[in-house]
Parts: structure tokens; C-alpha cells; sequence
């Protein structure tokens, strides 16, 4: 087969593309070499739907900020995904930087901004530090889950005819004619377009399209993350005032109940991990919003880490290497614009928006624990498994990560499945239901349990010969 285009990177970018494409008839292939979707920054993302105030405007980043965000709603319903306009406060002492943001924020065509006053921001957050006189609300902002984004949108893809490659390395590009070649250590793919979407990668898939490099600056960001038994009275997401450095430490609510604080901003290699320096840095100035913060009540600490390419992203046609769509320094706000950006390497590539007739929906895969209580007693009735629970913390049930194992994308991670089941994000962090997962997964996918992985290849969760297990 001759592809249209091929993807290159697995994140909600590189997905919402792909999306996209299928879904106007394209014939696509998505490539990463990851062992699932979204196990690069798009895992480790506060998961924050920006309104738009803060990007430059006339940036591609302020523009497709707010069209994404406008494009949410009904993008996350149709895929079945966990989406809540939340609003959120910019907070601080300095009413004309407030002033400037909320004027940036109409010019970019932000909708229901307001600026409050001490005893407003109170109704919202009773518990505001002192200093905090005034906030810039955006009404628009939300929350959504990265990581089971990413998978629906590579999920409904799959349905509709598109086609994921994972574990794939790519070692060569060639071009013959107007058909560009890329052999990988599994396959070769033919395809007329090439989508360069790899993240942190970028430069790496660059050298073997001999397309544009750009000088990559790695940013990592640490977090905190609370139990969703945790007291902290915060309905929105809480921003300090931005600096040249980002949006700063921010205290918000996830989707799934818990509550992070962070991230730093740390400048270095493509490297995730936590510090102690990190995370004092993030309890000193998320006290500086907030008061009672007790992070004792942390079940957890992360590090992500974001590639910034200069001030705005790189959204481009290559001019070195006809048929290559090049997207450097996706940072924030990627997330909130990854279906406007989708909407438009659509159109770099010339083709009309109008999607097709007859698409195959998505199932919706809510977890029991979601259902109202009638739903999840018809659902046990009529399949047993979601009688079973193996994540205790977070009341995950055997027919949920089955379920998971049965979703278009297959994967072999237990990891892959945390993301989709929430298993193993509870306060144990997996260790009353790992080996359990694991069982699942050797059922499922009828492996060794040497082949079960953590996370990528590499994290193989046993090495050399083990004995039998029970079986589950």
C-alpha cells in the first residue's frame, strides 16, 4: 500500500492528526517506536485546557490555542473522554499584569474573561493566600485526560481504517520519485507525504528525511500528585502570574479526582525525573497561592519534559524535502491546540475538511465505578468479571482491564494499561494489583511473561525463566 501520509510520533498531536486524516479519507499510517501512544510528554501533561490568554497574539500558538479549545466539547464527547470546563484563576498582587493578560486574551479572541477582586476570588477559593488581590478568570479553560485522549483518537482511527505501527525504529528514509520510502527494522512503508510529529525526536527523524533542524530546548517540569481522598478546596485550576519561563507552578484538579501541583521548569537533557531541589521549589510556591496545602497527602511525584523551539511553534512545509510536514516545539499550549493544529497540516497538505460519511464510532469504554449504580448492576449481571476488583485503591474490576485489552490498539504494557483503567494510580501504586494486571495481559495477548512489559521495550517486567504462575 501506498500511504497518503504517513505520522511519525504517537503523542495527541501526531494522534489528532492521524485522526483527522482518516476521518477526511486519507489513507494513514501512524509510526513510533514507543510500545503504546502517548508515553512521551503527552503522559506526563497536567492535562490543562487553555483558554488562550496567554499566547503572543498573531502566534500560531494564541490562534490554535483557542480554536482547539473551541474544538474540545464535541471532539471529547464523540471519543467517550473525561472533558470539564473548570475555568481557571491567574492569581497575584499586580493588577496590571492581570490588565495585560485579560486585554491579550480579547485580542486573541477569548471568550467569558473577567478580572475579579479578592473578595470574588474568595467565592472560588476560599483558601487563598493572602496577596493574591486580584485574578484574571478564564471560564473556558478545562480539564481532560492526556493520555486517554490520545488513545481514542488512535482508537477511532484504527476503526476507521487507519493503521498503527508501534515498537517500529526507523532506519532509513529514501525517496523514489514522488514516493518517500521508510524502511524500519520490521517494515517497509511506502507513503506520498510524511508527517514529522516526534517530540523530543524531532531532530532525529529530521536527519533521516534530510528536512529543516532546529536548535531544541528541553524543559523538564516535576509534579506533585494527591489522592482523590485529598481535602483541597480548589473547583479550578490556579495559575501564579506567568514569567519567561512558562505559566509557573499551578494547582489543579484532574479529571479522575486527584489534584496536581507543579510544574518547574528546569532546562536540560531529554531526561524525566524528580529532585528534592524540584520538589521543595513546588511546595515553597504553591504555598505562596494557596494555604493548608499538606503534601503529605502526595501518593506520588513525576517529571515530563517539554521541547520549546523559540516563541512559537514550528508548523511548516519543508522547504528542503518536498511532501514533509514538519512540527517542532509543540509545547504548551499542545495540548489544548493538538485538533486545531490537526486542522491545519490538513490543510498544509492541501486537502478539504469535509470528513466522510458512515465513520465507525467509538466505543464508549467508562469504567464500572462511572456508571450510575443501575448501569454497573446490569453490567455485573450480565458479565461477572466486573464483579472482581484487582485495583483496590481505585476500584478497577477485572471486566474494566479486560475490556481495555480488547480496545482497537493492542498493547502489552502495564502501563498502557494504567492509562486506560486507572489501575495501579491509587495510593499502593500498583502493589496489590500488578501481578494481577500482568496475568491479565498474558491471557489476553498469549505471551511469555517475559514479553509483558513495564513500559517500553526495555522494561520487560521479567527477565529469563521464571516458574509458572497461578493462573488468574
Amino acid at each position: 500500500m501506498i500511504y497518503d501520509s504517513i505520522i511519525v510520533g504517537g503523542g495527541v498531536v501526531g494522534t489528532a492528526i492521524f485522526n483527522k486524516l482518516v476521518r477526511i479519507g486519507k489513507k494513514v499510517a501512524l509510526i513510533d517506536k514507543a510500545s503504546d501512544v502517548g508515553t512521551g510528554a503527552s503522559k506526563a501533561n497536567s492535562g490543562l485546557v487553555h483558554a488562550g490568554y496567554d499566547p503572543e497574539p498573531g502566534t500560531l500558538k494564541a490562534k490554535l490555542n483557542v480554536r482547539g479549545s473551541e474544538l474540545f466539547p464535541e471532539l471529547t464527547k464523540r471519543l467517550h473522554v473525561p472533558f470539564k470546563r473548570t475555568g481557571a484563576l491567574v492569581v497575584g498582587g499586580d493588577r496590571a499584569m492581570i490588565e495585560r493578560l485579560y486585554e491579550r486574551g480579547k485580542r486573541n479572541g477569548v471568550k467569558k474573561l473577567s478580572i475579579l477582586n479578592r473578595d470574588e476570588i474568595l467565592k472560588y477559593v476560599p483558601e487563598l493566600k493572602e496577596g493574591n488581590d486580584y485574578a484574571l478568570y478564564a471560564k473556558t479553560a478545562g480539564i481532560v485526560s492526556p493520555y486517554l485522549l490520545t488513545i481514542a483518537l488512535a482508537d477511532e482511527s484504527i476503526l476507521n481504517g487507519g493503521k498503527v505501527y508501534l515498537e517500529e525504529d526507523i532506519e532509513k528514509v529514501e525517496r523514489e520519485g514522488e514516493i518517500f520510502k521508510v524502511t524500519t527494522k520490521k517494515n517497509v512503508f511506502l507513503a506520498k507525504n510524511i508527517i514529522n510529529s516526534a517530540g523530543a525526536g524531532y531532530n532525529e527523524v529530521a536527519k533521516l528525511l534530510k528536512s529543516e533542524e532546529y536548535p531544541l530546548t528541553f524543559r523538564r517540569g516535576e509534579y506533585f500528585v494527591f489522592s482523590n481522598t485529598t481535602k483541597l478546596d480548589v473547583p479550578c485550576t490556579i495559575f501564579p502570574l506567568p514569567t519567561k519561563l512558562g505559566k509557573g507552578v499551578l494547582i489543579t484538579p484532574t479529571v479522575d479526582g486527584n489534584f496536581l501541583i507543579g510544574p518547574t521548569s528546569e532546562e536540560g537533557e531529554d531526561i524525566t525525573k524528580t529532585t528534592d531541589a524540584g520538589l521543595n521549589d513546588i511546595k515553597k510556591k504553591a504555598s505562596l497561592m494557596l494555604n493548608n496545602i499538606n503534601f503529605k497527602n502526595a501518593i506520588r511525584e513525576f517529571s515530563g519534559v517539554r521541547v520549546i523551539s523559540g516563541d512559537d511553534f514550528i508548523i511548516e512545509k519543508s522547504q528542503m524535502q518536498k511532501g514533509v510536514i514538519n512540527l517542532a516545539g509543540i509545547c504548551s499550549p499542545g495540548l489544548s491546540s493538538a485538533p486545531a493544529i490537526a486542522e491545519y497540516v490538513a490543510e498544509l497538505l492541501g486537502y478539504d475538511l469535509k470528513e466522510k460519511e458512515n465513520l465507525k464510532e467509538l466505543k464508549d469504554y467508562t469504567l464500572l465505578k462511572n456508571l450510575p449504580l443501575n448501569r454497573q448492576k446490569a453490567l455485573i449481571k450480565e458479565n461477572p468479571d466486573y464483579g472482581e476488583v484487582v485495583c483496590k485503591c481505585e476500584k478497577i474490576t477485572k471486566g474494566d482491564i479486560i475490556s481495555a485489552l480488547n480496545r482497537p490498539l493492542k498493547i502489552r504494557s502495564v502501563d498502557g494499561i494504567k492509562r486506560r483503567t486507572n489501575a495501579g494510580m491509587g495510593g499502593c501504586q500498583g502493589g496489590f494489583c500488578f501481578t494481577k494486571v500482568v496475568n491479565l495481559i498474558l491471557k489476553s495477548r498469549k505471551i511469555k511473561y517475559e514479553e509483558v512489559l513495564k513500559e517500553n521495550r526495555g522494561s520487560e517486567v521479567a527477565v529469563g525463566n521464571i516458574r509458572e504462575v497461578d493462573k488468574w
